[in-house]
């Protein structure tokens, strides 16, 4: 009789309440993980996972992000951008991915309607009402505020 894979299940608890699931049940060891933040559905998958320590809220990070639709036409995109993470400078869903990433590191996260502009768009109809959005980024740096 074969034997199966053993499966592990890894759960944490981030800022503000909302939940860190990290899911690694049967992924080989070439699988990103993949992570969940909060009930509102932000999926997130580490491509790269950086060095140093973890991004945390009231850090200042500067980060390269590409902001995609629904049909993967760039919406927004920058080389550098910086900021206070949780000071309300970005939408709720940038600031949920950079959250525990390290310098270096990438993720590719899925940001649901909820934790950008919503019901309303943005940009004159660039962003369309109720899109899910992918967020392509990278974490260049990290330091105490």
């Amino acid at each position: 009789m074969a034997r199966r894979p053993e499966t592990t299940s890894r759960f944490a608890r981030c800022g503000a309440g909302a939940a860190l699931t990290v899911m690694c049940g049967m992924m080989t060891a070439c699988d990103p993980p993949v992570i969940s933040i909060s009930e509102t559905a932000v999926t997130v998958v580490d491509e790269d996972g950086g060095k140093g320590r973890p991004a945390a809220m009231g850090d200042y990070v500067t980060i390269k992000y590409r902001l995609e639709d629904e049909n993967g036409r760039v919406v927004l995109e920058h080389d550098r951008f910086s900021f206070t993470l949780g000071a309300g400078v970005v939408i709720a869903g940038v600031d949920d991915a950079v959250v525990g990433m390290r310098q270096a590191g990438k993720r590719q996260v899925l940001v649901p309607p909820q934790k950008h502009w919503g019901r309303a768009g943005y940009g004159n109809g660039a962003i369309k009402p109720n899109a899910t959005l992918t967020l392509h980024v990278q974490l260049l740096s990290v330091r105490k505020a």
